[in-house]
């Protein structure tokens, strides 16, 4: 049986990523004290462009489940966005995208 899936399907169903995983590709460790900050800088950016919320995530943070916003991939423009605004992140190099 050959199933075709809508791009609608598609991208509901596409893997989501988190200022965490975003911020780790960039080359910041895990646990960097300012990823929280630069999460609200992002989520607010995603609500100026797509004026609604970003979907949620949760995650394990400190032993306890926690509520994240977590992009699709062809949202990741917003994280980017986050780290040429955000005052700690503006003034690093880029390491990796």
């Amino acid at each position: 049986m050959n199933v075709q899936l809508s791009n609608e399907v598609c991208e509901i169903a596409a893997p989501r990523i988190t200022v965490a995983e975003y911020l780790t590709a960039r080359g910041i460790p895990t646990e960097w004290r300012y990823a929280s900050p630069f999460g609200r800088v992002a989520a607010e950016a995603y609500r100026t462009i797509y004026q609604r919320e970003p979907t949620c995530a949760f995650l394990v943070i400190n032993g306890r489940f926690r509520r994240v916003a977590a992009y699709r991939p062809n949202e990741v423009h917003v994280l980017a966005a986050a780290w040429g605004i955000y005052p700690r992140t503006a003034t690093l190099p880029v390491l990796a995208a």
